[in-house]
């Protein structure tokens, strides 16, 4: 399945045009057997029904926009898989098509749909990591578990995009256009530099990590505003509502975009989560004391088999792959993985 990845995604087009024959339509379904391609074909109908709504505004040549989405479809994105390729090629559609919106809407006459402001928000699954370039030219590197909501065209004022999760952003200079990240509870305007962010909504604080450049963090509300240099970190807290800044290696916070897990000292519970993420399973810890632990370890590569292989040599803690359940559409649930104390 994964061999041919390009192959799938024009059989999503020709079935948009109703030009399927027997022999495809079969392949096509063969395909939605996997319930992550099941996914990411309900995501590509709801966005085929966006710029058809853009369609309505202005007429516009439906083949043309059609062959526009088969020539474009491995324009702007690429996809890093965790753990297997069948997945990556499933996830490989939702940011390609979403970029289609932007060349949809750079195909109507000056001044027809300019009014409207129109989103496209790129959501990547646990188990799978994807970069792709903004229109301005700004990189975004997206980590698991992560969601990405930016215009299709940017604003005359500014650069805004909305992130939920984790990303790494290499911002194209613009001094008339600043570049704001606007998360859960604070926003960051940048003019052009490189950065992590690490803002789950279910995550307790909000990690900023500086690598080049200059930033500046501010509440929603635009107050308590702060400069950032290289080097330093900044962690806005959700309960209390404070920032603290302190200067630091960043290795730990960016390692994930080099296909790496780096944990330092870190408390157990961090370690799941991350874990979690990353090759898309679920933990039950049955005794609270193994959240008191900490870890310190560097993966690259490693199969989540190895991984808590060696967290069981460095802890006095199990592991128990439970048995998966198994779902009313006749698919499996996620992995859920039992830890215990030895």
């Amino acid at each position: 399945m994964g061999e041919n990845i390009s192959n799938y995604e024009l059989l999503f087009v020709k079935e948009i045009e109703g030009n399927l024959s027997v022999s495809e339509k079969a392949e096509l379904e063969e395909w939605l057997r996997e319930p992550q391609n099941r996914i990411v074909y309900e995501e590509q109908k709801k966005l085929w029904t966006s710029v058809d709504d853009l369609r309505k505004m202005k007429t516009i040549d439906k083949k043309k926009a059609l062959k526009k989405v088969e020539a474009r479809l491995f324009g702007r994105f690429s996809i890093h898989p965790i753990k297997r390729m069948e997945r990556a090629a499933a996830i490989l559609f939702i940011p390609l098509l979403l970029s289609t919106l932007w060349m949809f809407y750079n195909s109507y006459p000056s001044g027809t749909i300019k009014n409207e402001t129109v989103y496209n928000t790129i959501e990547i699954p646990s188990g799978t990591r994807s970069s792709f370039t903004l229109p301005d030219g700004t990189f975004v590197y997206l980590n698991a578990g992560s969601t990405l909501k930016y215009p299709v065209v940017f604003g005359e004022d500014d650069r805004h995009v909305e992130l939920n999760g984790e990303a790494w952003f290499e911002v194209k200079k613009d001094n008339l256009h600043p570049f704001i990240v606007s998360t859960s509870d604070i926003n960051i305007k940048v003019l052009g530099t490189s950065f992590n962010c690490s803002a789950y909504a279910y995550d307790t604080k909000i990690e900023t990590a500086l690598v080049e450049g200059k930033v500046e963090i501010s509440g929603k509300n635009g107050k308590n505003s702060f400069l950032m240099e290289p080097g330093e970190l900044a962690v806005f807290s959700k309960q209390v509502k404070t920032i603290e800044k302190t200067r630091t290696n960043l290795d730990k916070y960016i390692a994930w975009k080099s296909g790496k897990l780096m944990f330092r000292d870190d408390p157990m519970d961090k370690v799941i989560e991350k874990l979690d993420r990353w090759y898309n399973v679920e933990f039950q810890v049955d005794d609270p004391e193994i959240l008191n632990y900490t870890y310190s370890a560097t993966f690259s590569g490693e199969s989540l088999d190895q991984v808590l292989k060696m967290l069981s040599l460095s802890a006095p803690i199990s592991f128990q792959f439970l048995p998966r359940e198994r779902l009313d559409d006749k698919e499996y649930g996620v992995q859920i993985i039992k830890l215990t104390k030895k």
